[in-house]
């Protein structure tokens, strides 16, 4: 189970963003137990962090993700494990964004979830750098589909070209390969 809490300053607009993901539309529940904190329980290490990372894009936001083995009778300890972990960030200030220390992992494993949460900081870097513009190229992309440049470019009015610069500029595949590695190391967190 992949148990994620938010810390927000503005709970309700992010919770408002966040019940469009796919991930938090095929039954997941986005709870928002208190005005500025928000959680969900997720089975799947992919939407947990697709969600995580969608949160990150607004500056001032913490997230904690809480891992534990086994079936749904586990979401209690994914849960504990969460709260430590949102209690263990520092937000990114509104301004500047020059620290990333706005994410947490925590597991049974303490080097594992270690792991997880220095590539979930990297993750967050690149998610937080990114320009408005930039998220306008990165929001219309389809991840594993190739050819896109063209559409998006379009849908812009943008050259295909801009379209591939602006992906080396923001670290979008870099992003993409950084995520397939975290879900490996948040579904080896899952089993041990």
């Amino acid at each position: 189970m992949y148990a994620i809490i938010i810390e927000a300053p503005d709970a309700p607009g992010l919770a408002e963003r966040l019940r469009s993901l796919p991930a938090l539309t095929e039954g997941a529940v986005l709870e928002s137990p208190s005005s500025g904190r928000l959680s969900a329980v997720l089975a799947e290490p992919g939407p947990a962090i697709d969600v995580a990372l969608e949160a990150l894009r607004t500056p001032g936001v913490s997230v904690g993700v809480g891992i534990s083995s086994g079936g749904p009778d586990d979401a209690g300890y994914a849960s504990a494990y969460a709260r430590a972990a949102v209690q263990r960030c520092t937000p990114a200030p509104s301004a500047g964004r020059a620290a990333f220390r706005n994410v947490f992992v925590e597991a049974a494993d303490p080097a594992l979830a270690d792991a997880a949460t220095g590539l979930a900081r990297l993750l967050a870097r690149l998610v937080g750098m990114r320009t408005e513009a930039e998220w306008r190229v990165v929001d219309l992309l389809v991840p594993g589909v190739r050819g896109q440049h063209r559409a998006v470019g379009e849908a812009l009015g943008i050259s295909p070209q801009a379209v591939s610069k602006a992906l080396i500029r923001t670290g979008w595949h870099e992003q993409s390969e950084g995520r397939s590695g975290l879900v490996e190391i948040m579904r080896r967190l899952n089993n041990s």
